[in-house]
């Protein structure tokens, strides 16, 4: 079996902070924190989290200590033959101390109180797991967001986004960066590292944007239609990735490359980001709904992707909240990997996000449900 056939990663994305699941200067009904995380965020809890007790919260990757870290990386690993992880290290806040963006700081992660986390970083690799990071570029940075409204995406109604910071603005790229420094300078042992471009469909229309297309096609911004103003966005966007890439590579030489699509965004406009992202760079897709006869259109997504020769990786969810499918969620997820499996796309890396909940990690494993598994177990027994 070749490289291309297993594959270079069997794994899961962790998010260390909340993520985009709430900030820690709101108040809600979620007790695991006192009350500060944004439930509204979080959608249909599920049959299981009903209720405001303790017991009925469920365990956010925020409040873990050293040891809970290690016993979940045992599990990952030892029970689900994970081979990887991935950690997202910026999103709403931040989940460690920083010194360049305080005012975007997670206030209550274990993880600010007392730094452990390159201790988590050193058992990863300890026990054999290739250890990626993952950063956002501009977007989900609710907590900057708030501090400095004036670095955020403005739509063409003229409204600001909430947590979309502007890449051509020097603030909202001065974060992207600046965080991206830290970690990397204050971490050590990453071996990839994946950039999330921001999640914002609408282009930018702020000063620094209309400059910005004046100066790359000649074109006044007013006199623009709709098509070259997002064909435009879409570059720049890519272009300044591209900026936080060789930020990456200049700290960790050698650092695998990344890039985490945007279902939707990347494939009506993949003739646009497609050509910005380097060969080297692996395209990980994500796709939390395409399941039973909607898999052809997940297929379909895949082979765009494909199309210009990049490597491709798929992100199944293996989430807390997968019983909204039904009681089958779990035979639904491995039928979709073993679909994208099937064309060529063994490269996987679970969701898993900020809630660790075990029975969707078991459900949705594929090397404990995949086909033929069940025999060849019964057979060696």
């Amino acid at each position: 079996m070749s490289s291309q056939e297993r594959g270079l990663m069997y794994g899961y994305y962790i998010f260390v902070g909340r993520g985009d699941w709430g900030t820690s200067r709101e108040k809600t009904l979620d007790p695991t924190f006192d009350g500060n995380v944004a439930t509204a965020n979080l959608g249909d809890w599920g049959v299981h989290r009903k209720g405001t007790e303790l017991k009925d919260a469920p365990e956010w990757s925020s409040a873990w200590d050293l040891g809970t870290w290690k016993a979940h990386i045992d599990f990952l690993v030892d029970e689900l033959g994970a081979d990887m992880i991935t950690l997202l290290m910026n999103g709403f806040e931040l989940p460690y101390s920083s010194a360049l963006f305080p005012e975007a700081v997670e206030l209550d992660h274990a993880n600010v109180r007392d730094d452990f986390l390159q201790d988590v970083l050193d058992y990863i690799r300890s026990r054999g797991v290739t250890l990626y990071v993952q950063f956002c570029t501009t977007g989900h940075a609710v907590g900057y967001a708030r501090a400095h409204p004036d670095c955020t995406t403005i739509s063409p109604n003229g409204t600001r986004h909430p947590s979309n910071l502007c890449h051509n603005n020097p603030g909202g790229r001065a974060y992207a960066v600046g965080v991206a420094q830290e970690v990397l300078q204050r971490y050590r042992g990453f071996g990839g590292v994946s950039f999330h471009p921001p999640e914002n469909a609408v282009p930018c229309h702020c000063p620094h944007c209309r400059a910005a297309f004046a100066r790359t096609t000649g074109k006044d911004f007013d006199a623009a239609t709709a098509q070259e103003i997002s064909d435009f966005y879409w570059a720049s966007c890519m272009a300044f990735q591209r900026e936080m890439e060789r930020v990456a590579l200049a700290l960790v030489p050698g650092v695998q490359v990344f890039c985490i699509t945007i279902p939707g965004q990347f494939e009506r406009d993949f003739a646009v980001i497609g050509p910005e992202i380097p060969q080297s760079t692996i395209l990980m897709h994500w796709d939390y709904w395409s399941y039973g006869p909607k898999i052809p259109d997940l297929l379909r997504s895949l082979h765009v992707y494909r199309s210009l020769g990049h490597r491709v990786g798929f992100i199944p969810t293996s989430g807390w909240n997968l019983e909204k499918l039904g009681a089958t969620y779990g035979e639904q997820v491995v039928e979709q990997i073993e679909a994208v499996r099937a064309v060529g796309v063994p490269d996987l890396m679970y969701f898993l996000g900020a809630i660790w909940h075990e029975p969707s990690l078991r459900a949705t494993s594929w090397k404990l449900h995949r086909p033929g598994r069940a025999a060849a177990s019964n057979a060696r027994t």
